[in-house]
């Protein structure tokens, strides 16, 4: 067994304390755990073994058991689940008036596509969700100052149409939460510790994440830990983080080797959050795995009750996915939309930073669940409209006010955006209504349900500028990247076309507007640019 890194030893030290906040220097020490883990498997062809597994097997059973052989991963574009959500087109608003869909702030598909790009891979089309790609930049919208969720709107001419249509970009957001109303937080971590996660990518910077959330979380707060391969084993029972000693002596001992049963980790997972449980706190199981299941259940679907149920005694899923190349992004999101969370992928030691520190408010602390949005859009003056993502995450009109159907989960600080292509009239003038968004949501405290509308008004026809600006570029690349709208809609749009070198130019603007979002957008557009070329 390696010994423990001598910083997060001292930060031990600090957490059990309660004296300070852990600097950045400890953060740093999390990164050892990523960066000594072997780059690649070292199999022991001559016994079968892992060699990773064979030293370590002892961590869940208490004895050296010997498992098959990990099996080499393939490369970044191989093995890979993707399932395409489609594309949506116009709708005539005198035949289907209304739009309804759960609200979504997963990332994981950007993610992924950052990874493949870094690589120099195109992301896979059916990988592209576009409201996950734009819910990957900050709207810009201020947070709520009286309730848990507040709705946004502005909008402006759709960069690439030429008939007057415009975008409207809707904008949800959910309440911050002071340090001192920070609830406590009782944690299960689901480790896949199955063969195809030994990799310094997948269980290596799985052992970094659990290291930051032991720093960054509060003395009191309870860690515990279940791994799964062929089998579930509760590793590490609910322990409060001022014991990190031990719970850093868990994460050492954790091996990869045997099969995936995913289904034995989840369901065991959920039992012992149900031990730990507390009233009043954050329940959250996180699932850190590259989602491959071989072994028992291996369909979300099959496993939706179970989520469901736990869901609904207030244990809030998480699912972060690690590893590209036999990666299953749909079985990932699939679960995390059974059990109203969300869904992100980790591929570097800054992600996880970024999720497991700077993020660990919105990651553990939900305000609002079960939220759903529906607009309704008024036929005399809107002739047509197209919502751009949320293909997988539609609902049915009359479900917006059934209690009973199971939506979205936002954290604290969250931000939705959900963009629309709307086409006026011809008698429309500036300042008529266009129609009204309304949302629903449970709040955490009591489960009363909730409700806030906006009223949408026709603007000037102006380019978006600043973050609005930002979105509907990512918008526009996603759509790009997943083949185009041009490509994929059941009618032509009619409104001209996005290429690449009119989105650069696009960006270059922005960028120059130092528009929050800009830079970023800017370096994924050159990879796209590189990576198509």
């Amino acid at each position: 067994m390696n010994s423990l890194p001598a910083a997060l030893i001292a930060a031990v030290v600090v957490l059990a304390t309660g004296c300070s906040a852990p600097s950045e220097s400890d953060t740093t020490a999390a990164r050892e755990y990523f960066e000594n883990y072997p780059s690649t498997q070292e199999n022991d062809t001559a016994s079968g073994t892992s060699s990773s597994s064979a030293v370590g097997a002892q961590a869940n059973s208490g004895a050296a058991q010997p498992f098959p052989a990990a099996p080499n991963v393939p490369g970044p574009l191989e093995d890979n689940t993707f399932v395409d959500a489609g594309t949506s087109g116009f709708v005539d608003p005198r035949e289907k008036p209304r739009s309804t869909f759960a609200v979504d702030v997963d990332g994981g598909s950007f993610r992924v596509a950052r990874t493949l790009l870094h690589d120099g891979h195109l992301p896979p089309p059916e990988s592209v969700r576009t409201e996950e790609w734009v819910n990957s930049f900050d709207s810009g919208f201020p947070s709520p100052r009286e309730d848990d969720l507040e709705l946004r709107s502005d909008q402006g001419q759709a960069p690439s149409a030429n008939d007057g249509t415009r975008l409207v970009r809707i904008g949800l957001q959910g309440r911050d939460v002071a340090e001192d109303e920070w609830r406590p937080v009782a944690l299960t971590m689901v480790v896949d510790t199955s063969g195809s996660m030994d990799i310094r990518e997948r269980l290596g910077l799985v052992k970094s994440s659990l290291a930051l959330l032991v720093q960054h979380l509060r003395p009191s707060d309870t860690i515990a830990i279940v791994t799964y391969q062929t089998s579930a084993t509760p590793l590490l029972e609910p322990t409060p983080v001022r014991n990190a000693d031990a719970i850093l002596g868990a994460i050492e001992r954790l091996r990869a080797g045997g099969s995936t049963n995913l289904e034995a980790g989840l369901l065991l997972g959920y039992d012992q959050a149900r031990e730990a449980y507390k009233e009043g706190a954050t329940n959250v199981v996180l699932l850190a795995s590259d989602g491959v299941a071989n072994v028992g259940v291996t369909d979300g679907g099959t496993l939706a009750t179970a989520i469901r149920d736990n869901g609904r005694r207030g244990i809030h899923l998480v699912t972060v996915g690690y590893g590209m190349g036999n990666y299953n992004d749909h079985l990932m999101e699939q679960l995390a939309d059974r059990g109203d969370g969300f869904y992100e992928y980790v591929d570097t030691f800054e992600e996880a930073k970024k999720l497991f520190v700077e993020d660990l408010r919105a990651t553990l602390t939900p305000v609002a669940k079960d939220a759903r949005i529906q607009v309704e859009f008024d036929p005399r003056t809107v002739s047509a409209y197209r919502l751009l993502g949320y293909e997988n995450r539609a609902l049915d009109d009359e479900d917006f006010d059934n209690e009973a159907v199971d939506a979205g989960e936002i954290g604290a600080g969250h931000k939705v955006t959900a963009l629309y292509e709307v086409r006026p009239t011809a008698q429309a003038d500036v300042g008529d209504a266009l129609g009204t968004v309304r949302v629903r949501w449970h709040s955490v405290d009591g489960d009363e349900q909730r409700e806030d509308s906006l009223p949408l008004k026709l603007g000037e026809a102006e380019l978006p500028p600043g973050t609005f600006g930002v979105a509907a570029a990512v918008a526009d690349l996603a759509q790009l990247v997943k083949g185009g709208s041009e490509a994929t809609a059941t009618e032509p749009r009619g409104v001209g076309s996005t290429t690449l070198e009119s989105l650069r130019d696009r960006v270059s603007a922005l960028v120059e507007q130092d528009a929050p979002g800009a830079r970023e957008l800017a370096d994924v557009l050159a990879d796209v640019t590189a990576a198509a070329r």
